[in-house]
């Protein structure tokens, strides 16, 4: 067996268990050691004392035996290594001694992820393949120039990017890459559309840092993965964390078996070190305000603005005049605005102005459908505030709400919050007395004008 691979399986067991390679009289002594060398001359040809040289080799030793689940000693160490190695080149995986290591096989890994691609002063390592392809990018100066700060001067460990489903959150995530890629040493990206286990998630994601050799238990995965990212600068932008709530419940909540993630997030939050999280999510995460600090921001994205315009122009519609009224009625939001583009072109020749003759809002079925799979996942009080205020003309306030819908006010407390956190409200200042020369301020609360329209749309309002 080639002394070369044994060191360097050596040096990546070592790595994955401390977070520190192999130092230069660790490979000085495995080096010897494999080529039969005693003690003695190991210390007598790098001018040390044979007890130094011991002691450095017992630790050593027993760091390889933590790691591999099996003593480790001089006498033993060349063919233990050398096994580990041929086990690691069949196509099944291999559990060392009582699954403390999992050493997968090479056929599990795609080139890019192999961790040997060190990153360079002017080249970070990109492991980006599952993010989609950004095709077109609009607007967002603001929100960019914001979480760049937040990440390049302030070190912000936690970042929850949020906002209703497709207003751009990913789109932006993947143009940040773009900008920032030579302040991180690894970037990579992971979306969470599937609801992977957090081992699952953490087997997929350590091959990018370490070797293949990986922890088979949960709470050494995670011991080094952030050792890692105390080691090195990196971004991880983790996508779609709303896969992880439960539906039928308030907003934000894990689900039981997805509770690991929240514990992990924390702990990465209250960990010192410059590495950085940036999580992707249409709910807000419940304890996401109540645990923020100057290591944790959260950015909403709301609708686009006069960027939208471009989305239109490049759709060809005509009637550019009538461009601020249809982003108007679509509140700027690029995803509802390309769909009801596409329902312009296909049904009014991209004509703007005989689209805009219907005297009602229209919803194109690829909106009405989005926005049923959304309506689903509601609580019974959720909805029951919904409907209620879809069927009010102006904006009320929270007292009224409390007291025209018959329901618990503990109740229907959440679930406002929750309709909140899930970017169906919207919060509209109201101030009163003035006339008296006193300024008290309350919130006034409206629906999400898609949304009324959409339920009173139906032909009665769900339940």
């Amino acid at each position: 067996m080639d002394i070369a691979e044994v060191l360097k399986l050596a040096d990546e067991l070592l790595f994955t268990h401390t977070g520190e390679h192999l130092n230069h009289l660790q490979e000085t002594i495995l080096k010897g050691t494999l080529q039969g060398q005693k003690y003695a001359k190991i210390a007598s040809e790098n001018h040390l004392s044979e007890g130094h040289v011991r002691d450095r080799a017992s630790e050593l030793w027993q760091a390889l035996s933590d790691v591999l689940g099996e003593d480790v000693n001089k006498l033993n160490a060349r063919n233990i290594l050398e096994k580990v190695i041929i086990s690691n080149s069949g196509s099944i995986a291999y559990l060392v001694n009582g699954n403390k290591v999992s050493i997968c096989s090479n056929q599990r890994r795609s080139p890019k992820s192999s961790p040997l691609s060190k990153p360079t002063a002017n080249k970070p390592y990109l492991d980006i393949d599952t993010a989609p392809e950004l095709t077109a990018f609009y607007g967002r100066t603001d929100e960019l120039n914001t979480l760049k700060t937040w990440l390049i001067q302030d070190c912000t460990r936690i970042i929850t990017l949020v906002g209703i489903i497709g207003i751009g959150k990913t789109t932006l995530a993947i143009k940040l890459i773009e900008e920032i890629q030579t302040q991180f040493e690894y970037i990579v990206y992971r979306s969470l559309r599937y609801s992977p286990t957090i081992d699952s998630f953490l087997t997929n994601l350590l091959p990018t840092f370490i070797s293949p050799i990986i922890p088979n238990t949960l709470d050494r995965q995670v011991d080094v993965l952030l050792k890692f990212l105390r080691k090195h600068r990196c971004l991880i932008i983790i996508d779609d964390l709303q896969m992880l709530f439960q539906p039928g419940q308030f907003a934000g909540q894990y689900k039981p078996e997805f509770e690991g993630y929240d514990l992990l997030f924390k702990q990465i939050a209250q960990l010192s070190h410059a590495s950085s999280l940036l999580l992707i999510s249409s709910e807000q995460p419940e304890d996401a305000i109540a645990t923020r600090n100057k290591f944790t921001h959260s950015l909403k994205l709301t609708g686009l603005g006069e960027s939208a315009k471009q989305i239109l122009r490049d759709k060809e519609l005509s009637d550019e005049q009538m461009w601020d009224t249809l982003i108007e009625k679509y509140q700027g939001h690029p995803l509802w605005l390309e769909m009801t583009a596409t329902m312009i072109e296909e049904l009014f020749a991209g004509i703007v102005t005989e689209f805009l003759a219907y005297p009602s809002l229209v919803l194109s079925s690829a909106i009405a459908s989005q926005l049923s799979r959304l309506w689903i996942k509601l609580t019974e009080s959720e909805k029951q505030v919904m409907n209620y205020l879809a069927k009010q003309e102006d904006a009320v306030t929270l007292s009224q709400i409390l007291q025209e819908i018959s329901h618990p006010p503990t109740e229907l407390l959440k679930a406002i919050q929750s309709l909140k956190r899930r970017f169906f409200l919207e919060d509209t200042p109201n101030c009163v007395g003035a006339s008296h020369g006193e300024n008290h301020r309350s919130s006034l609360l409206k629906i999400n004008p898609i949304l009324k329209h959409y339920l009173l749309s139906l032909p009665s309002l769900p339940t």
